[in-house]
Order: C-alpha cells, then structure tokens, then sequence
C-alpha cells in the first residue's frame, strides 16, 4: 500500500482529492488510520460530502465493536439504499443470496458467502456504470467476519469508477490487520495516518464543538494530556466549569478513566438505556423502550438529555454511540449480572434466530439445552446464509458454554474449512480424531482433514489421511463412503495416478447406487465419466447421461463432479470445439454469478484451450493472461498451475520462447512442490512443444524421457494426457530412435480406430508418415500423410492441419513433385500465418525456398547432394540438416564438401547464390 502521513487538514485535504480522483477513474482505495479518537470518522465524513458534491453514488456503513453483531449487518446497510430494480437485474442466484443477506426470505436452497459476494460486486459495478460509487466503511476491524469476505472478495475484483473508503483505529502496540483489503491493482489503497492536532487546531474544534471558549491556560493544558487527540480533548473540555477556568484542573489521567467518569454523571435510568444499546446489535427507540419497560416518549426524553452531552447521536429512531470507547465504556462498566439479564431481555425480545442465540450466550454462564438449540439453529441459519464464519463463531459458543461433542466439533470444522480458515479447522479435527474411538465420526474426522490438506499447502498428507478415514467408514454409512472414494478419485489422479482414480470412480459410482441418494450418484456418474475418459476407456454416454439428469445445481459440488460440466469437458477433448466453448461459456457464467473464482479458473482454462486448438491465438494469449491474474488473485496453487500452464502453452505456439520458457517452468516447479505428478506432465508439454518448434531435438528428447518411461499405450493416448505424444513421434524420428516411435504410433492408430477419435487417427498417420519416410518408403509416407489430411475434416484444429500440410510438402518436395509441393506448402504457410505461428511458419518458407532451389540447375549433384544443399542453402547447421533428413551429421560434412567442390563455391551465401541463379544444368537425379 501507500502511505501518506498528514498532520494538518492541507495534507489531508490533498490526499482525499487525489483519492476521488483517482476513484471517478477507475478502483481506489484509502484507508484513514490513526489512534482512538484522532477524527477518523470525522474526516471519513467529510469525504463522504465531497464524494457526493462530486457526483459519486455513497454506500456507507458504520461497524461498532457490539459483542452481538449480526452476520451481514455492514453488508445490509451498505445494501441500505440501493434501488429495488438494481437488485431485481441480478441472476437469480444473486438475488437469493442477497435476500438471505437483507433477511427478506429463507425460501428455496441454501446460499453461499461467495454467491453473496459476487453479488455485492454485481451491485456495485451495475451503479458504476451509471456514476462513480464510494463504498465507505467506518471502523474496518469490527465488520462481522461474513461481511469482511464480501466486502475484501468484491473490493479485489472492482472493476470501473469505484472508491473504496475505510477507517482503521491504531496506536503504538498494535497496527489493525487489514491485509484481505485489496484492490485488483496492489497499490491501488493508499494510507492515511491522522496525527495529532495542533494548539491553535484543537482550540478552534473545542470551541465548535462546546459553543465556547476557553482560556489559554486550559487548552495548553488539555493540549498536553490529550495530546493533540480530538476526541480526548473534548471530554476533558467538557468536564470543565465554564466559572472556574484557572488552568489547575484535576484531569484524568487515562482516556479510559475520563470516559468511566463521564458516564458516571449520567443518571441511572439513562445508564439502563445506554447499557441496552451497547448490548443491542442495531438499537431502535422501540427496542430500548421494551428492553426497559419504558414508554417510547420517556426514552427518547432521556436519550436526548444524554445526546446533549456527546454519548449517543440519535438518528431518526435508531441510536448510535458517537464513539466506539464509549459504548465499550458503558458496557463494561455496567456488572457482568446486569449485563447478563439485558442480553436475556434482549433475547426475548428479537425475532432473529441468530441474534436471540447470541444474546442467550452472554446471557449464560453455563449451558442450557435451550441455549444449544438456539446456538444450533442459527449456526445451521447462518450456514445456509452463506455465511460459514459466523456459522462458526456460534458453535464455538456453544461450545465454549460447555455443549462440547464431536458433532460440534466436527461441524464447527466443516465451517471453518469452508471459509478457508483451515488451520483452526485442523485444531478442532485433531481433537476429535485424538478423542474419538474408530467408527463414523472419526473417518468423518479424518476424511475432513484430508480434505483440508488437499485445499490447503499439504497435499502430500492428503491422500493417506483419506484413505485412513475410507477405511473407518462403517457399513452403515453409503453416503460417507461415496463421499471419501470421490475425495480420493480426484486426489490420485491428481498425484498422476490415474489407475487407482478409475477404481476409486468406479466403487463411488456402485456404493452411491446402494446409498439411494441421487445427487450422489449425480456427483459419482459424473466423475466416472470424466476419469474414464482420461484413462482412455471412451466415453460413457449412458453413465454421463444418467448423470446430467440428476444434476442439481442448488446442490454446491466441485467442477469435477458436475455433469454439465464434464460434458463440455469431453467435447473438448474429442474435438466438438465449437460445442465445447458455448457448454463452457455458459457454465462460467455459472461459476461467475456463485462467486466461485477457484472454478471460474479452472473453466477457463478449457475456454483458452479451445481458443488454441480453433487458432484464435490472440484471443487465447488474452484469455491466459487473466486466468493467471486471476489465479494469483485468488491464491491456492492448483489455480496458478492451471494458469500458468495454458500461459506456457499459447506463448509456445506464439513463438514467444521467454515467456513460455517462464511461465511453464514456474508451473513444474509449483506442481512437483505440490505433489502434482499429473500438473507436471501437463505443465512439461508446451516446453517439449517448444523445443519440437524451434528443432532443437536434443533438448525436447530430455524433457519427454519421464514421461515416455511411464507411457502406457493402452491409456494413455487421450489429447488429455498424451497431447506430448505428436511431438515426441518427431523427436524420436529425427534423432534416428526409430523403434522407439513406433509404439508410439501404434498405439495412436489402435486406440484412434477403437475410439473413432479424430485428433487420435490425424496424429497416428502423421507419425506413420513421418516413420515410413525415415526408413525410405516416400511413396508410403506421402500417402499416409494424405490419409491424415483427411481426417482433419472432422477436427477443428487449424494449426495441426497446417501441420500436417508441412510433412505432406516436403514429402512432395523430396519425390520431386515440384507443383504439388508449392501448393502444399504455401497452404501450410498461409495457415500458420493466418493462426499467428511465427517459428512454424518460419519453417514453411524454409521449404518453400528449397522447392525453388531445387527447381534451379544443381551443377550435377546427385539427389542425395542436393537435398543437403538445399538445406544448407538457406540457413541449416549441419545438425538441423541431419535431423531433418534422419542422418549423421558426418555425413551431411562428407556430402557439403561434394557440394562446394562440383559448384565451385567456397561458403553458404555463395552455395544459396548458385542454387538460386538458373542459369546452370542441375541434376534431377
């Protein structure tokens, strides 16, 4: 963050001017920072009118350090004063989640925090659209935890004209924490730290502020204990005797001690209503008049007495402290019995579940069956709000009253893990799995842990745990049991181990069936499909079907367990490309509106991947980009390798070599700390790609030995997992490895005919043609070059059809069909360049240039010495040379030397000038 350090309002002044402009351009952020007291809340005011003079549209709240604040409760004021039609636009989803927030209904399935969140930026960016918004937050630190991971969520992903406004207090021993507030951009908030006032500034505010003045001797004086703090200056200034100002006052020696004796000037009829409002969440003239058996006309006689000395503001009918010491003040101040029985009244009182379980905890010094219920009740309320934090914090209660079980445990767990506190919900795991015998609720113990590993920075630990629990699971819990053999399908298959994967899917699939439960089998068909598909046993069209007929999108679910999305997944992978990015178009735009950017992500990458194989090469590059932005983002190291991945691999068909190089390098290495053995093939392929482009053999031979080492021909051909397999073919050709290609090929050509797989049957007869020319056989090679061609009618890939078009050319080429190879060639040179292949296309000219060469008189030069210096010519070291043409590199020497002697030339440029003159007898043998 920036920082500014203003002691005078000049300073100030020109901070807050550069923060809202700033704001009416794009997102910004400042935080006005200083200790209790300083006149946070007064400047951020002040900001607040000048926002608005300047045309901004104002969202405020205000967050106080109530022991009873309600989930959402800054969210729903800043929500105050939105138009009903804003809200009325958002996808339905949206709308649920924002109803639960506003408690406007608690109709239909359970929401998500994540929901909510993306419906506050909905909100927000809908208004920027029309002006500048200012989202204004007074008092950062006590915002209730639910609406913290909005409010930081939505701040992160502001896009348009929108300021973020907050105050923070601070003192010497302690900085607040507000490290989740960021903005898209890391120095988008800048840091305002209000220092104190000065004598002459501190005059002029007691004077504004009391009506009076006072003499020199007691602002001096006041100036010196206050420190130049407004706030404490004006209650030292108000304990003084207007007839007695002679400067040797017995002030206070602590804040703290000056507001306990403020307080004690009020009566105690006063002190009762004040006592209520400390312990209400949002007090009202109403409420404190039931929660003190007083008529409402008698309180508000009362409380504007006490407004009249500065402790509560009241605004319309409801009451506000006019600082957060003062309602602490009140409400320690206050005996623990008497605080006890206003929570109680209190309780009895609202008609929240939430907050009657709240003020039934502060009420009770031990646990009562009524008090868990209630504590129960709305930690299930809270959950189903979207709000797992707060969901927490009220088993915590519960628990803390002494209702401790591992029930409570496991489900304060279960919250915590979902708001992504997954250290505290180790804690509680740990107790239960060290505490309770063998049975259901330790694997649910241990299987939890699993999980929070797998999410977490440890997913080494991840499958045993899983497993541990797996084997726990009674025979009297089906639906534990699916739930532990999906966790471990997907964790298996991500360390590389798609055997066990397959296995773990396909009992899931059976025991879901046993359990009855349709979203299960829903969840379990779907992973099958997926799974299977990788490890090369087809589509399962009926179990994908059943699947998508059971989906229930209410029912929050990973990606990889959602029918919908497998579908468009695998209709990637076969090749209905234009299919695919419509299914997972929409399925984003699903992710989008649930607010779940892990899953946002991982569509993306598909989205980009899908935008490579079409050839729309930019489109790719930009979708890459903010998928890794986006990843970084929102942290989590799967994400990022995903990201990073589709980065390397669009820079690779680019040619952009450096940041390809970079970028899938940072994915191996993030993969292998990880523990991800399948992300680090995944991550290697654009890199052995890469090296295929640019010929340098050699190297993409390194990279591609761990990965032929376990290639398994019989599943391991899906463009998923052996998408390396095209270019290792070419590798192992031109380094002369021919036995090692072949199975290869084979199982390219055995598994494409069983599958009817496009991209499978294409790549095959490449490969087949690539082999038959390295033995000799251009006849055989050139047809099966043709044969590949064709099968290209049914994939959308134009960068590989143009691929195949450059083996077809150059085969043209060496059987002297000069025609035929020009025309190939040019369309494989067109298509690399209408794709943006610079280094592919770079490769086409090359052989164009050697079709011409050899239409030229070669001075006699047998075919053999002619198809090296055709290379030679135009720019090939003699190692390219004996790649290409499959032999030694002595030999292309032995053959140059032949060359140069029968033409008479001394250096390649000469050799390129003969080649190219026409005017000698070139031989065409």
């Amino acid at each position: 963050m920036g920082h500014h350090r203003a002691r005078e309002a000049g300073a100030a002044t020109r901070a807050v001017s550069a923060f809202l402009a700033r704001a009416a351009a794009g997102p910004a952020g400042l935080l006005i920072e200083g200790e209790a007291g300083i006149g946070k809340t007064t400047l951020w005011a002040e900001v607040l009118q000048r926002g608005a003079q300047a045309g901004f549209r104002v969202l405020t709240a205000r967050a106080s350090p109530s022991e009873t604040r309600l989930t959402f409760s800054v969210l729903a004021d800043l929500l105050d004063d939105v138009e009903p039609a804003v809200l009325e636009r958002l996808p339905s989803v949206q709308h649920l989640a924002l109803d639960r927030v506003l408690l406007r209904g608690a109709e239909g399935p359970a929401t998500d925090e994540r929901v909510a969140a993306a419906a506050f930026r909905s909100v927000v960016e809908s208004m920027a659209r029309q002006s500048p918004v200012l989202v204004a937050i007074d008092g950062l630190p006590f915002l209730d935890a639910a609406s913290q991971a909005v409010v930081g969520y939505a701040a992160r992903r502001f896009n348009g004209p929108v300021g973020v406004l907050v105050t923070a207090p601070t003192n010497v021993a302690e900085v607040p924490d507000v490290s989740w507030l960021q903005l898209a951009h890391p120095d988008a908030v800048d840091r305002l730290k209000l220092g104190p006032l000065s004598l002459g500034a501190l005059h002029a505010v007691l004077a504004t502020r009391l009506g009076r003045t006072l003499s020199r001797p007691v602002i001096t004086r006041i100036h010196q204990i206050s420190g130049g703090n407004p706030f404490y200056a004006l209650e030292l200034a108000r304990t003084v005797d207007a007839d007695r100002a002679d400067g040797h006052l017995g002030f206070p020696p602590s804040l703290r001690e000056l507001v306990e004796q403020h307080l004690k000037t009020v009566g105690s009829e006063a002190i009762r209503l004040l006592l209520a409002t400390a312990c209400a969440a949002d007090p009202t003239v109403e409420e404190l008049a039931q929660a003190t058996s007083t008529s409402v006309e008698q309180v508000v006689a009362l409380l504007e007495s006490v407004e009249q000395q500065g402790i509560i503001v009241l605004d319309g009918n409801r009451v506000q402290f006019t600082h957060p010491l003062l309602s602490y003040g009140v409400y320690v101040h206050s005996g623990a019995s008497q605080r006890r029985a206003m929570h109680r009244t209190l309780a009895s009182l609202t008609g929240i579940p939430e907050l009657r379980a709240r003020h039934l905890a502060l009420a009770a010094v031990s646990a009562d069956e009524a008090t868990l219920q209630a504590l129960d009740s709305a930690a299930a309320a809270a959950a189903a709000r979207g709000a797992p934090s707060a969901a927490a914090e009220l088993i915590e209660l519960a628990i803390g009253l002494g209702g401790d079980n591992p029930l409570r445990r496991l489900g304060v767990a279960e919250q915590h893990f979902r708001a992504g506190a997954f250290d505290r919900a180790d804690q509680h795991l740990q107790q239960v799995i060290d505490t309770t015998p063998p049975g259901t609720l330790r694997a649910l113990a241990l299987m939890l842990r699993g999980a929070v590993y797998g999410y977490g920075d440890r997913f080494t630990l991840a499958v045993p745990m899983l497993e541990q629990g797996l084997a726990e699971v009674g025979d009297d819990s089906p639906g534990l049991r699916v739930q532990g053999l999906l966790l471990l399908a997907l964790a298996v298959g991500l360390t590389g181990d798609m055997s066990s994967s397959v296995d773990y899917a396909r009992r899931a699939v059976a025991d879901a069936e046993k359990a009855g439960d349709a979203t299960a089998r829903s969840h379990a068909l779907a992973l099958w499909a997926h799974v299977s598909f990788m490890y090369g046993l087809g589509t399962d069209e009926d179990a994908l079907r059943t699947a998508l007929e059971l989906e229930n999108h209410d029912v929050p679910a990973p990606i990889t367990l959602q029918p919908s999305a497998v579908a468009a997944v695998n209709q990637t992978w076969t090749g209905n490309l234009h299919d695919a990015r419509a299914k997972m178009a929409a399925i984003t735009q699903r992710c989008i509106d649930r607010g779940n950017e892990v899953d946002v992500v991982w569509a993306a990458q598909f989205s980009t991947t899908v935008e490579l194989w079409l050839g729309n090469f930019d489109d790719a590059a930009q979708a890459a980009d903010e998928m890794v932005q986006h990843a970084k983002q929102i942290g989590g190291a799967l994400s990022l390798i995903d990201a990073l991945t589709c980065q390397a691999a669009v820079a690779a068909h680019r040619g952009s070599e450096d940041e390809a190089r970079l970028a899938a390098n940072a994915a191996i290495d993030a993969a292998a700390g990880n523990g991800f053995g399948f992300k680090i093939a995944a991550a290697t392929a654009p890199l052995v790609f890469l090296e295929v482009s640019l010929r340098n053999y050699e190297a993409a031979h390194m990279l591609l030995k761990p990965m032929l080492d376990v290639f398994d021909p019989i599943h391991g051909t899906e463009i998923v997992v052996g998408g390396f397999l095209p270019d290792a073919i070419e590798t192992l050709v031109a380094l002369g490895h021919l036995d090692d290609a072949e199975p290869l090929v084979a199982a390219l050509e055995t598994n494409g005919a069983r599958l009817d797989r496009p991209w499978m049957l294409t790549t095959a007869a490449r490969g087949r043609a690539m082999l038959l020319s390295a033995q000799g056989d251009l006849g055989a090679a050139a047809e099966l070059a043709e044969q590949a061609l064709a099968h290209h009618a049914r994939l959308p890939m134009p960068f590989e059809r143009a691929r195949t078009q450059l083996l077809l050319g150059q085969l043209q080429r060496r059987r002297r069909r000069r025609q035929a190879a020009v025309e190939t060639l040019t369309e494989a040179l067109d298509g690399f360049d209408a794709v943006g292949a610079p280094l592919w296309a770079a490769r086409a000219r090359a052989d164009l240039a050697r079709v011409n060469a050899a239409a030229s008189d070669g001075g006699g030069l047998t075919p053999a010495e002619l198809r090296i210096a055709e290379r030679a010519a135009v720019g090939l070291s003699n190692r390219d040379i004996a790649a290409e043409l499959f032999v030694s590199p002595k030999t292309v020497e032995m053959n140059l030397s032949r060359v140069y002697r029968k033409l008479g030339v001394r250096s390649r440029s000469q050799l390129h000038a003969k080649l190219s003159g026409g005017d000698n007898a070139a031989s065409r043998g």
